[in-house]
C-alpha cells in the first residue's frame, strides 16, 4: 500500500502547525515588548493575534488581560483572564489577577469563587489563599479567614504576611492575646511592617491597654512612612478621648473667674425680689462633639465645689445668702464649627435682694460623647473657674 500521499499530508499539517506556533510566539514576544514600552493598545492587538494563531496559548489571554487593565477596559480584561485559566488551570497568578479585578468591578462573590477554584487546582497557591483571607475578613467571616491565613503561614513560614493576616482574623474574633502573638511574629519577620503594627495597636485597644497603644503609635511615628503615619493617626484618634478645652467668656453672661458676687452685680434684672434670670456659660471642646449628646441637658450637671481640684464653694463657709444652683441647665446649644456649648441655667434673687453666687467655684460636668461616639476623658470632663482648666 502506497502511504506516501498520506505522509505528505501529515508533513504539510505539521509544517502549518509549526508555522502557526512560530507566528503565535512571535506575536506574543512582540506584545510583551510593547507592554514594556507602555504601548498597551498595540500590545493587546499583538496578544489577540497570538491567540488567533494558537487558541490554546494561555499566556496570550493572560497578557491580553494585563494590557486591557492598563487601558481601563476591565470587563474585557475579566473575559481575557477567564479564557486564560480555562485554557490552563495551572496559571496561579492569573487567578489572583482575575479575583482582584472582580473585586474592583464589585463582584466580590465571584472573586471569592475564583480564589476557591484556584486553591482547588493548586492548594499551594499562596497568593490565592492570602487574597481569599482578606476578602473573608471584609465579609466578617473571621473563622474562615483564620483557616485561609493558616495556609499562608504554613506555606510561607518565613514571610510575615501570613501572620499579619492571622492577626486580622483573630482580632475579628476578639482573640486579642492570640492576635498579639501572631502580629509580633509578623513584625519580627518583616521590618517596618506598618500594617501589622497598626493591627497590633487594634489588639491592644481591644484589651483596653492604652499604654501599649501609645507605644505602638510611637513606633509608627518613628517609621515616618505615609502608611505608618496614617496608622498612627487612626490609633491616636481611637484612644484619644474628648475633653473640655476651656471656658469662653465672650458671649457668656456669667464670668467664671470671680469669687462670691451679689446677683445684682451680675445683672440688673435681679433688682426685684424673687426675680429669676437665665445665666449663660460657654465651653469649648477639643474634639468634634455629637450635637444630640451635647444638647441633652441630662448629660450636664452643675454643682458647688466641695473640695479637691475644684476648691471650696464660698471657701467652705455656709451663707444663707447663697443662691440656689440648679443641678442641670435649662437649655444647651451647640455650635459644631467652633465646638462650643452654651449652657443656660436659671438663678433666683432672694427677698432681701442680697443673694450671692460664687462663680469661680461652680463645677460644670459633661458626660456625653463626641462625634465618634467616644465618651469623655474622665480627666477633662469637668471645668470651673478656680482651676481655669478642665479636670
Amino acid at each position: 500500500m502506497d502511504t506516501s500521499g498520506t505522509s505528505s499530508i501529515f508533513d504539510a499539517i505539521s509544517m502549518q502547525s509549526s508555522l502557526r506556533d512560530n507566528a503565535a510566539n512571535t506575536a506574543l514576544s512582540n506584545g510583551i515588548s510593547l507592554m514594556e514600552k507602555k504601548k498597551y493598545s498595540q500590545a493587546v492587538q499583538a496578544f489577540k493575534q497570538a491567540a488567533a494563531y494558537k487558541p490554546d496559548l494561555a499566556e496570550a489571554y493572560s497578557f491580553q488581560g494585563d494590557g486591557l487593565v492598563q487601558l481601563g477596559k476591565k470587563k474585557e480584561a475579566e473575559a481575557a483572564y477567564k479564557l486564560a485559566v480555562k485554557v490552563d488551570k495551572t496559571l496561579d497568578s492569573v487567578y489572583s489577577s482575575l479575583a482582584n479585578l472582580q473585586v474592583d468591578l464589585g463582584k466580590k462573590k465571584d472573586a471569592i469563587q475564583t480564589l476557591k477554584d484556584a486553591v482547588k487546582v493548586n492548594w499551594q497557591n499562596t497568593p490565592a489563599w492570602y487574597t481569599l483571607g482578606h476578602l473573608q475578613v471584609q465579609d466578617g467571616k473571621y473563622k474562615e479567614a483564620e483557616e485561609s491565613f493558616k495556609k499562608v503561614a504554613r506555606l510561607e513560614p518565613k514571610d510575615g504576611n501570613g501572620y499579619y493576616g492571622l492577626g486580622l482574623a483573630l482580632n475579628g474574633q476578639k482573640k486579642y492575646d492570640e492576635a498579639i502573638f501572631q502580629l509580633n511574629r509578623a513584625t519580627s519577620l518583616k521590618r517596618d511592617f506598618s500594617a501589622a503594627l497598626g493591627e497590633l495597636g487594634q489588639s491592644y485597644i481591644g484589651k483596653g491597654d492604652t499604654a501599649k497603644v501609645k507605644e505602638i503609635i510611637e513606633k509608627l511615628t518613628k517609621l515616618g512612612t505615609n502608611n505608618a503615619n496614617i496608622a498612627a493617626i487612626s490609633l491616636k484618634e481611637q484612644v484619644t478621648k474628648p475633653k473640655i478645652a476651656y471656658a469662653d467668656a465672650s458671649g457668656s453672661s456669667l464670668s467664671l473667674i470671680y469669687g462670691p458676687l451679689p446677683l445684682l452685680a451680675i445683672d440688673s434684672d435681679f433688682s426685684t425680689p424673687g426675680a429669676t434670670k437665665g445665666l449663660t456659660a460657654k465651653f469649648v471642646f477639643d474634639s468634634d462633639m455629637d450635637m444630640k449628646s451635647v444638647m441633652d441637658i441630662t448629660n450636664w450637671s452643675i454643682s458647688k465645689a466641695a473640695g479637691g481640684d475644684a476648691g471650696l464653694y464660698n471657701n467652705g463657709l455656709y451663707s444663707p445668702k447663697s443662691a440656689s444652683i440648679p443641678a442641670i441647665p435649662t437649655q444647651v446649644n451647640y455650635d459644631p464649627l467652633s465646638r462650643t456649648a452654651t449652657l443656660t441655667f436659671s438663678v433666683a434673687q432672694n427677698d432681701t435682694l442680697d443673694a450671692t453666687i460664687d462663680t469661680s467655684h461652680l463645677v460644670f460636668k459633661f458626660k456625653g460623647t463626641d462625634s465618634r461616639g467616644v465618651a469623655m476623658d474622665p480627666t477633662g470632663d469637668e471645668y470651673n473657674g478656680f482651676r481655669m482648666e478642665s479636670f
